[in-house]
């Protein structure tokens, strides 16, 4: 009688090796859904940044600026140093029609309290059409007495910050990007400044007449979205291939031993026969 395969299979050494293939199976499938899950990534949702966290919850200062950070909406009181005001040219205005305008931001030194020691936070205040304007208004920071003792209640976007390119123009820091880094070097400090690593865009311009022929800077937010990394994809295709590989070959292995004993009875049976047949004769 020629065995079947699953009179073969449910042998206790095969059943054994079943049990092993599905051990590795599950492993390699463990490794394709981890594998799956660094393939798709979702940015921060819609209703993430339509929401408003205080600066200090969100981020903290001298640490590193992670991208889920980037586009929150932060609130903070904050004292702005007037005298620190520098323009930074090419800034993109979103338009109500979504289109946008290039021109200038008006950027000032800001604290979190008037204490030696307080964290500062680069502040975007206003935009202009022209580098002349946004130059006045800097000017006019420069001589205006604003009292430290008026704190702003600030709302706006943190951002990371950009790649320094220094370009001085007249006598007012012109800059071609807002470098945190940069701009923390330009100004002087008493002593070495606990920063925070990005800037904030107020949502309002803080300083009415030191913003005069400017207005509220408006940038585009980005949208929530889904990104998938490919060759992440693909690799978790292939440890489900190598999870099914594992019951495939256990299968394979049987067969060949069904085989291997289908041959040895018919072998048995011929040998069995060939005396009776000699006897006849």
């Amino acid at each position: 009688m020629r065995p079947s395969f699953w009179q073969v299979a449910r042998q206790p050494k095969w059943l054994a090796g079943l049990a092993l293939a599905i051990l590795v199976a599950v492993l390699f499938s463990l490794f394709g859904n981890w594998q799956l899950s660094r393939s798709i990534r979702v940015t921060t949702d819609d209703k993430t940044l339509a929401s408003t966290i205080e600066l200090g919850k969100l981020a903290q200062p001298n640490e590193p600026f992670i991208e889920p950070q980037a586009d929150r909406r932060v609130s903070e009181t904050l004292w702005l140093w007037p005298s620190s005001c520098v323009v930074v040219a090419n800034r993109q205005q979103l338009r109500d029609d979504g289109t946008t305008e290039t021109g200038f931001w008006t950027v000032f030194d800001g604290a979190v309290d008037i204490s030696p020691g307080a964290a500062h936070v680069v502040v975007a205040n206003a935009f202009f059409k022209t580098a002349d304007a946004a130059s006045r208004a800097c000017s006019n920071a420069a001589k205006a007495s604003l009292a430290f003792d008026t704190a702003f209640a600030v709302v706006a976007r943190y951002e990371p910050s950009e790649a320094p390119k220094p370009s001085p123009v007249s006598g007012v820091e012109l800059f071609d990007s807002l470098s945190v880094e940069q701009l923390i070097n330009v100004w002087s400090y008493d002593r070495p400044p606990v920063v925070y690593p990005g800037f904030v865009i107020s949502e309002s311009t803080l300083v009415g007449p030191l913003a005069e022929g400017g207005e509220p800077i408006k940038i585009g937010i980005r949208k929530s979205q889904t990104e998938v990394n490919l060759l992440n994809a693909f690799y978790a295709i292939e440890w489900v291939l190598f999870a099914g590989f594992a019951v495939f070959l256990w299968g394979r292995l049987v067969q060949d031993e069904r085989k291997r004993l289908e041959t040895e009875t018919a072998e048995a049976s011929e040998a069995t026969e060939a005396p009776t047949s000699s006897g006849l004769n």
